[in-house]
């Protein structure tokens, strides 16, 4: 398994179960339910691959559809054997931070091998990272996660400047995917514990 199936095997089972947990705890049926796990899981990678030209990996083979199948299997049983102690809304949370952590990595991957310039790699990494978990909001009724949790994008994005730094100065792919995938998370598992937030310009216009 290479570097980047590794990484996009991880974000897929983690936005699986956080499309899950975001049907279970909006109500939906069970039809529902893996509908949002599905679109969550594969609405980033989609979206990337369509930017840079390509047909979705999605659609091209059957390995993102059977993990993406085993992520929201997996949320289920969980979910039904521990819901008494379950906390939906900060099991999401915690979900979209390893899926956004490792989808962004996948994002910036593609973008340098696509041989866009390095904002061009910072979006993609954000696009991919959150594309998700925007669609699963939409079609839930909302305000989509990248808008209202202030170190939610952010952390894709200071993934994204690290990512491009330590390439420029020649590091192997592999100390770079990874060292950026750890600062993601890290960052972001941080901003949920300290409730870290960026300044806002208030609520009346």
């Amino acid at each position: 398994m290479s570097l980047f199936e590794l990484f996009n095997a991880i974000g897929l089972l983690s936005f699986a179960a956080s499309g899950v947990y975001k049907g279970i705890n909006k109500n939906l049926d069970l039809l529902g339910i893996v509908t949002l796990g599905f679109l969550t899981a594969l609405g980033g990678g989609i979206t990337r691959d369509l930017i840079v030209n390509r047909i979705p990996m999605a659609f091209t083979g059957y390995k993102d559809i059977t993990i993406t199948f085993l992520g929201i299997v997996f949320a289920l049983l969980f979910y039904l054997k521990f819901r008494k102690d379950l906390s939906t809304k900060k099991v999401i949370k915690y979900f979209d931070a390893v899926g956004l952590a490792a989808f962004s990595v996948t994002g910036f991957i593609v973008g340098m091998e696509s041989g866009i310039n390095s904002f061009g790699v910072v979006l993609l990494g954000l696009i991919t990272g959150t594309g998700g978990g925007l669609i699963s909001d939409v079609l839930t009724g909302e305000i989509p996660f990248i808008l209202k949790e202030d170190f939610y994008a952010s952390c894709s994005i200071i993934g994204g400047v690290v990512f491009i730094f330590l390439e420029k100065l020649g590091f192997p792919v592999e100390i770079t995917s990874f060292s950026t995938l750890l600062l993601i998370l890290l960052v972001r598992i941080l901003a949920i514990e300290k409730s870290w937030s960026l300044p806002r310009l208030g609520g009346n216009v």
